[in-house]
């Protein structure tokens, strides 16, 4: 070896180490939303036994999955913007080391067993003191490791909200993954197991991530220095992330209740869901937003039609134009979200008033179905 290629060698090593960056910091938050996803089904399905498959046991884990990610995105926000990002990089490490002490995933003995009436308390007591530690530090991870990344020093660091596609990827891949290869295969007890080996591995990733803020962070000057988002924008960011949420529980009760009960069909909606992030959330979207806004109207009419009509012979065509409608419309909302978008050092406070959003929206769509189904049983 030359004297030049000895020169050069190091250089190289530093540019391709530059180059893999965004790749760890785009894995690390992918195999925790695929953790994240995995972890819903597999501990829901470990307390049906204990209330014998009754349905409260899905629609209190729904609040109780959507209130844990509220609370890590307030936990990223306050970590990011109170305390130095090496300082922050430690708690956090510190909060996955405690998570990683609740596992593997078991149901929690010290509640006792279930009451007879008045179980819903009884069951987030449940949820938190199983599965909350870890479910929460894994929630922080989207919008933490995107500000690290805007912190990196890094060439492509001026948008780190592309990262946000990684996440609803890995979503993708925990939502078709668990009910396809891991559940069919493995007993419950193999899943804990394999999830807090999975719990281990994002641990080494977010740690080598740690590193590379404590070797290349550069300030933040749009935290520190950066104007109150005004209360009008905080506002339309609730709005816009509310109507997708709501639509996607709504569209899948409606297309898996009311129309049909194929197999995996109330799946679709989510998957879609998660997808109209990966194509919005990025500097060329797979469609341009003007065309979506134009091809709405298109969808939404003719499923008013279908709405308003009392029989529903052609049950596929109107599952195919409710999902086109619901697809359209998620791809409207979100891409406007991106459009919206503000300054990185605003980054966490913009995740945490989206996920009230979702938080919201899924919220008001569930109330919603249940007062419906309530009025139609007082009809008969």
């Amino acid at each position: 070896m030359t004297a030049l290629d000895q020169a050069a060698s190091p250089a190289d090593a530093m540019q391709g180490a530059t180059r893999a960056v965004p790749w760890l910091f785009a894995a690390t938050i992918a195999v925790s939303a695929f953790l994240l996803f995995s972890i819903q089904p597999m501990f829901t399905k470990m307390v049906l036994p204990l209330l014998g498959g009754a349905p409260t046991v899905w629609s209190i884990a729904r609040v109780f999955f959507q209130a844990a990610l509220l609370g890590g995105y307030a936990y990223a926000h306050l970590i990011v913007r109170r305390v130095p990002l090496g300082v922050g990089a430690l708690i956090h490490l510190g909060t996955l080391a405690a998570a990683a002490a609740m596992l593997p995933i078991a149901l929690a003995g010290s509640l006792g067993s279930p009451p007879t009436d008045n179980i819903a308390f009884w069951l987030i007591g449940l949820f938190v003191l199983s599965i909350g530690l870890p479910f929460a530090a894994l929630a922080t991870t989207a919008p933490l490791l995107q500000s690290w990344f805007a912190a990196s020093g890094h060439s492509r660091a001026g948008n780190p909200y592309v990262l946000y596609a990684a996440s609803n990827l890995g979503s993708f891949a925990g939502l078709f993954g668990y009910p396809t290869l891991i559940e069919p295969l493995l007993p419950l007890h193999s899943q804990a197991r394999m999830w807090s080996a999975g719990f281990a591995a994002f641990i080494l990733l977010i740690s080598a991530a740690g590193l590379v803020i404590a070797r290349r962070a550069t300030p933040l000057p749009t935290v520190a220095a950066a104007s109150r988002i005004p209360a009008h924008d905080k506002q339309r960011w609730v709005a816009l992330a509310a109507i997708p949420a709501g639509l996607v529980i709504a569209v899948t009760s409606y297309v898996a209740t009311d129309l049909a009960s194929a197999p995996f069909l109330w799946v679709l909606p989510l998957a879609f869901y998660l997808l109209t992030f990966v194509a919005t959330f990025r500097d060329r979207p797979w469609v341009s937003h003007s065309t979506v806004a134009r091809l709405v109207p298109f969808v939404v009419a003719p499923l008013s039609v279908g709405l308003l009509g009392g029989q529903r012979p052609y049950w596929l065509v109107l599952v195919a134009v409710n999902l086109a409608a619901f697809v359209l419309l998620a791809l409207l909302c979100n891409g406007e979200l991106y459009r919206r978008r503000p300054a990185p050092g605003h980054l966490t406070e913009f995740y945490l008033w989206t996920s009230l959003g979702g938080a919201l929206g899924g919220m008001f769509a569930a109330s919603l179905r249940t007062c419906s189904h309530r009025s139609m049983s007082t009809q008969f």
